[in-house]
């Protein structure tokens, strides 16, 4: 065997040529590799000593937080830290529940489960579930901090559904409980209704022609509708088939997805390097849905700003959170 200083040229003196010489010559063809290779150990060895760092620190936090806890908590299963959190948020909604109902069936009907960095405690008991939110309703009626994937999605938690209780969120309810949903308000949209309905018959009657069978799916066609009218209701406007198709296409992929990005939420400055595919995967659903969603709110803010509304002009949902602006 020879060994070559790939720090070191070969001598540039003529050698007869030789078996030897010519396995020396191929062995220091490649001195790149072996400069390469040092900074790739480096590399693992210092992403594996900061995760491990990183990794202990959460540990004695937690351990700490577990020891320092002076309020009596409810029963509930058992609770590694990092571990029994990752396990969790990689569960769907349709799999939370009946591990829920087993754990109420183990532990009793108030039971706390850590899901995310906070835990969760969840009632199965019509007397406690009275006795926590209307008896104590002052000290319960309040929304937590949502989790990084839900905050992105709600525009930091400023929608009625993830809105921490206040002055926002009884805004966003009367806004959406006088100006949308209230049955003198409802009376206005009778024109698209009836628009709608004409357009699901017409699709009805045309798939069934088409059809070689007897059978038609009704499905698609009902969904068509019901996005045809809850847009016109959001913005006012008709649109054509392509625009409720990428509407409905944009958030059918969130809602089926959004149980796929859960362990995002877990530890995000760390998921954001270990699963950046993933990350970018979900910033992407919602680039699409600005897309799809915006152009449809400006419009609806430049007709507004410039007066062309008339008198019968049906007022959308859109309408009514830009005058709350």
């Amino acid at each position: 065997m020879v060994y070559i200083n790939p720090h070191h040229p070969p001598s540039k003196k003529k050698k007869k040529p030789s078996s030897s010489s010519c396995f020396v010559s191929h062995t220091y063809s490649s001195p790149q590799k072996s400069k390469v290779a040092p900074n790739i150990y480096v590399n693992i060895e210092t992403w594996f000593i900061v995760l491990v760092t990183l990794c202990i620190i959460f540990l004695i936090r937690a351990m700490l937080s577990f020891f320092t806890t002076t309020v009596p908590l409810p029963p509930g299963p058992l609770h590694i830290p990092i571990i029994t959190n990752f396990q969790l948020l990689q569960k769907s909604i349709s799999q939370l529940e009946p591990f829920l109902k087993t754990l109420h069936a183990k532990h009793g009907p108030i039971i706390i489960v850590h899901i995310g960095s906070q835990p969760s405690i969840f009632i199965n008991d019509h007397a406690l579930a009275h006795h926590v939110l209307v008896q104590n309703s002052a000290i319960i009626s309040d929304r937590p901090t949502a989790l990084p994937t839900s905050k992105m999605l709600s525009s930091n938690q400023h929608n009625i559904n993830t809105a921490f209780y206040g002055p926002t969120w009884r805004t966003l309810r009367r806004n959406l409980a006088f100006e949308m949903l209230h049955p003198s308000k409802l009376k206005s949209f009778s024109e698209i209704q009836k628009w709608v309905l004409r357009t699901l018959i017409n699709r009805l009657k045309t798939a069934s022609e088409s059809e070689p069978t007897d059978s038609i799916k009704v499905m698609p066609h009902f969904k068509y509708a019901m996005f045809s009218l809850l847009v016109f209701m959001c913005f006012g406007e008709r649109v054509n088939d392509e625009k409720i198709s990428d509407i409905e296409r944009v958030q059918r992929k969130i809602m089926l997805n959004f149980g796929r990005f859960n362990k995002l939420n877990f530890w995000p400055k760390v998921t954001r390097i270990l699963s950046r595919n993933q990350w970018e995967e979900f910033l992407k659903l919602l680039k699409d849905q600005e897309d799809v969603l915006l152009p449809l709110i400006r419009a609806r803010k430049q007709v507004k700003e410039s007066k062309l509304n008339n008198v019968n002009t049906v007022v959308s949902y859109a309408d009514t959170l830009l005058e709350l602006e």
